[in-house]
């Protein structure tokens, strides 16, 4: 699964020399909101302008901010990155004019994705499997398989179409997707998949992936239980037939996902590492 980057970028602020340089001037503060995640306003005051996020969204993000600056200077080295996790507003950049009597601008180049950079996963935490008690299920590809787990540390069972999908660990629900049909093995689809993704509680997300049309059983902001449903399988976007796709994953300083190899209680016994053509229930 490729993570999606959304990429924005703001129109130049561009203004003429500032009247009375040598003394302080406010400005209006300008504000600008993204995916209802976050804001931007930019607040002058004389020949500085102060950049203040305001975060939106109870769960975290991690923001990739760059500036194009003409006759402007910033107070810390650029391209910033750095994770929100407390709602609220929060100074992150200062910009000082260089030559007040000069034209100067800046402009925003903005990635950001949902999830904490870096989080530190507690290896000590044993995954259920996400199906029902009563379900068993082929592993059919385990971590860094060869079919398309190359690099990657993510669990695939076959699982027939509308299988109530499971959450394996508590978390809050922070992405869904419910709306793409199309399923197949034509690289194009490879990010057309619906899934549901839980924020756990140690910053960590668990992906479950492939899932059927409208098949999402929880919301946004949702808090939900080890073994609660979450969803019904499919086989939409980059798929050779209907199977769960499960993975946890951490954000890299490029904003990509890292997964990470979990444990999984299964067959009875805790800390099961799962192998590729064996069934496996609880």
């Amino acid at each position: 699964m490729r993570f999606v980057i959304f990429i924005f970028g703001l129109i130049w602020q561009v203004f003429g020399p500032i009247p009375n340089a040598d003394h302080s001037t406010e400005i209006a503060a300008r504000e600008e909101c993204y995916d209802d995640t976050f804001c931007i306003e930019s607040i002058q005051d004389g020949d500085k302008v102060n950049l203040v996020i305001s975060k939106l969204i109870p769960w975290d993000f991690t923001l990739l901010i760059n500036l194009r600056l003409e006759n402007m200077v910033a107070d810390r080295k650029l391209p910033l990155i750095r994770s929100f996790t407390a709602r609220g507003k929060e100074s992150v950049l200062n910009l000082r004019i260089a030559e007040p009597n000069r034209k100067w601008g800046y402009r925003f180049d903005l990635k950001w994705v949902v999830g904490l950079l870096d989080a530190q996963h507690d290896d000590q935490y044993v995954y259920s499997l996400p199906f029902g008690r009563n379900k068993s299920f082929m592993v059919s590809q385990t971590y860094n398989g060869l079919a398309s787990h190359e690099g990657k540390n993510a669990i695939d069972w076959d699982m027939p179409r509308g299988t109530g999908v499971r959450a394996a660990r508590d978390g809050i629900v922070v992405e869904i997707e419910e709306s793409r049909f199309q399923g197949g093995l034509d690289p194009a689809l490879i990010s057309e998949a619906n899934y549901v993704r839980i924020r756990h509680s140690d910053g960590t997300i668990g992906n479950y992936v492939h899932l059927m049309p409208n098949g999402v059983r929880v919301y946004k902001g949702d808090r939900v239980r080890r073994g609660e449903l979450i969803a019904y399988s499919g086989d939409t976007g980059y798929s050779s037939g209907p199977h769960l796709h499960f993975e946890v994953f951490t954000i890299t300083g490029a904003l990509q996902h890292r997964t990470i190899p979990v444990r999984f209680r299964a067959n009875g016994r805790n800390g099961a590492q799962l192998e590729e053509g064996q069934v496996y229930g609880h």
